[in-house]
């Protein structure tokens, strides 16, 4: 369950996006994990802590009464098996589950409120992440370095404000954003460099108040993302999940 620092975080960043703020983190999980490797929440068998095991590479494999949280090291390094001249490989694979426990979890630096999450240093209130590093106010995020009030994204570096972003850096206040750079105030954007204040553009640069690849203007812009920002906050608000995101944008027929 979130904590109240990551929950305001969350609170400050949808307004930010949508001009109205969205409470209760834990509803919109489902949503934001959509496009994110993340974990998945697995009890030590160890220890009564719970560990939030990620689901890609080597991890897959790990069977879940098999993890164990990293407080359990000098516990699980004292245990040994007496191996027994008579002896035979099927005699000792019998007696390996008394050693086969993985510890799944890493951190270093200096962490602070992280919750729920694997593998991180230097955190600053961060729940259900895998693979982040120097961030602070991040959930449901992977592989992301210095990263700030960051919901849903994967794969990005210096994203500030922003909410389901993948492979980008330099991206503030922006909401579905994909394999971009330096840009800001932007939604549904792929391919993008130095791009503000614009939606629905691909494989483009240097743009500002633009819809679809075409500049239109402050008053068009504000008008045509009012109303998009109504319909999205309709449903979020409804069904805590948006059908509409930049993969499946150009395949999309609801709008």
């Amino acid at each position: 369950m979130t904590g109240k620092g990551i929950e305001k975080a969350f609170q400050d960043t949808t307004k930010m996006i949508f001009g109205k703020a969205l409470s209760g983190l834990d509803n919109y999980e489902e949503w934001l994990t959509t496009r994110v490797t993340k974990g998945r929440l697995r009890g030590s068998s160890t220890s009564k802590k719970n560990v939030y095991v990620p689901t890609y590479g080597m991890f897959r494999f790990i069977p879940d009464d098999r993890v164990a949280d990293l407080g359990s090291f000098m516990q699980l390094s004292a245990l040994n098996i007496p191996i027994e001249e008579a002896d035979t490989l099927a005699s000792i694979s019998k007696k390996m589950p008394t050693l086969a426990t993985f510890i799944i979890e890493f951190e270093e630096g200096t962490n602070l409120d992280v919750e729920s999450s694997s593998i991180y240093k230097n955190l600053v209130n961060a729940y259900k992440i895998v693979d982040c590093f120097y961030s602070k106010h991040i959930a449901y995020s992977f592989f992301s370095d210095h990263c700030e009030h960051a919901f849903g994204i994967s794969k990005c570096f210096n994203c500030n404000f922003s909410i389901d972003v993948h492979d980008s850096r330099d991206i503030i206040r922006s909401f579905e954003v994909d394999f971009s750079k330096n840009c800001a105030d932007v939604m549904f954007c792929h391919n993008c460099d130095n791009v503000r204040e614009s939606m629905f553009c691909f494989n483009e640069k240097n743009l500002r108040y633009a819809i679809a690849n075409t500049v239109v203007g402050r008053e068009e812009y504000t008008k045509v993302k009012a109303i998009l920002v109504d319909y999205m906050l309709e449903q979020l608000e409804r069904t805590h999940k948006l059908d509409l995101d930049i993969y499946n944008v150009g395949c999309w027929k609801k709008l």
